[in-house]
């Protein structure tokens, strides 16, 4: 198959690893990550890409979104010449560690809990899932405090960095298998004890990221979308996502 793939860069080592090996002929974009923290205008530009492939002369078997449903930003987009195919996952968490099931597992009782992995620190100017990732933004407390005043800046910190039982959240570091570490984990960890946090690692898995390269989409964990048809927004952990 001659494939298009359009991914965050947050699975820029995992997606070139399974590009590497996979039969498929592929066209590759990666989009800068943290375009999640403004979902309506990554919305905006996936649709446009989506449309100038089928606009192009180059066609292709289906266009492939390494996305998740990312703030909602996959919802309603349409598939117009070719199909799409989406994970289904709420963000890259599920995808890191290879399935829904593994998400709920560690994440279910607490989904806003931060997390991190290679791909965040190598391509953000943050550290943990969940923190600010717009360039060039400052959420330390006295930042917020010169922006919003004290009071405002008491409340949007408290939103930013939820806790449990009075505490602040544990955070989690992904370790991909086979991907080198570039120094992330050490960041996290540094990071986590500058913000008196409990620091953790998770195994993750390329069980998804495999699938989604090497055409394996039954529809457990990938929703295609017809040409003509349109991505619809369920909320939940089963589906997540399924056609409009």
């Amino acid at each position: 198959m001659r494939l298009k793939l359009i991914a965050c860069k947050v699975f820029f080592r995992e997606l070139c690893r399974e590009l590497s090996v996979s039969p498929h002929v592929f066209d590759v974009e990666f989009l800068d990550l943290g375009e999640h923290a403004r979902p309506a205008e990554l919305r905006q530009k996936l649709q446009e890409r989506i449309d100038q492939i089928a606009a192009g002369p180059e066609k292709y078997d289906a266009v492939l979104l390494g996305y998740g449903l990312c703030g909602r930003a996959t919802d309603t987009l349409t598939a117009k010449r070719e199909k799409l195919i989406l994970m289904r996952s709420h963000d890259c968490c599920t995808v890191l560690l290879g399935s829904r099931e593994e998400y709920l597992k560690h994440f279910g009782e607490m989904p806003s809990t931060p997390f991190s992995s290679n791909g965040f620190v190598d391509h953000g100017s943050y550290i943990f899932d969940g923190d600010e990732v717009i360039s060039g933004y400052d959420d330390s407390y006295a930042k917020l405090v010169e922006t919003y005043g004290e009071e405002d800046a008491k409340y949007i910190y408290d939103a930013m960095h939820p806790k449990l039982d009075g505490k602040l959240q544990p955070v989690y570091f992904i370790r991909m298998p086979g991907i080198p570490d570039s120094g992330a984990e050490k960041k996290c960890m540094e990071k986590a004890a500058e913000e008196e946090r409990e620091f953790r690692t998770l195994e993750g898995s390329f069980r998804m990221l495999h699938k989604f390269i090497a055409g394996e989409w039954d529809d457990g964990d990938f929703l295609t979308v017809p040409a003509g048809r349109s991505v619809h927004l369920v909320g939940d952990q089963k589906e997540v996502i399924r056609l409009d």
